[in-house]
């Protein structure tokens, strides 16, 4: 009891203004969260993979055709296997394997990464897709 009136208490210092600001700010972000983040069926399918090894270029490789690439990374060999139009790190030399319990990238924009190995893998497709910092491609 003594809970529930604490609670009423505490909503009694709220102006009705402040409760249409803070009902506001929640639907702004739901809906947000479901055009940018939720959907992700709006970026069409990935067709390439891009490879970046240190600071090199990124290398560009078709999901289109089943390979597996070995990358020399600074601590050892990097094993990434592209299937089905879907990529992933099958072995690295790393300690926690983290890139490897990843899995499947399999929509534009999907990133993983070794980061003692220093390699990052990305997918791209043909339609744009939105950095959520940048805003950008």
């Amino acid at each position: 009891m003594k809970t529930a009136l604490t609670l009423i208490k505490g909503l009694l210092l709220f102006k009705p203004a402040d409760i249409i600001i803070l009902i506001s700010a929640g639907l702004l972000t739901f809906w947000l969260y479901s055009v940018f983040w939720f959907d992700s069926t709006h970026q069409g399918d990935a067709d390439r993979l891009l490879v970046q090894f240190a600071d090199n270029p990124p290398v560009e490789y078709s999901l289109n055709k089943e390979q597996i690439i070995n990358i020399k990374g600074n601590i050892g060999p990097t094993l990434i296997e592209i299937k089905q139009g879907k990529a992933r790190f099958i072995h690295s030399s790393c300690r926690n394997q983290f890139c490897v319990f990843h899995g499947w990238l399999t929509v534009p924009g999907d990133t993983t990464a070794c980061l003692p190995n220093r390699i990052s893998i990305s997918l791209k497709g043909t339609s744009s897709e939105y950095d959520a910092i940048a805003g950008a491609q």
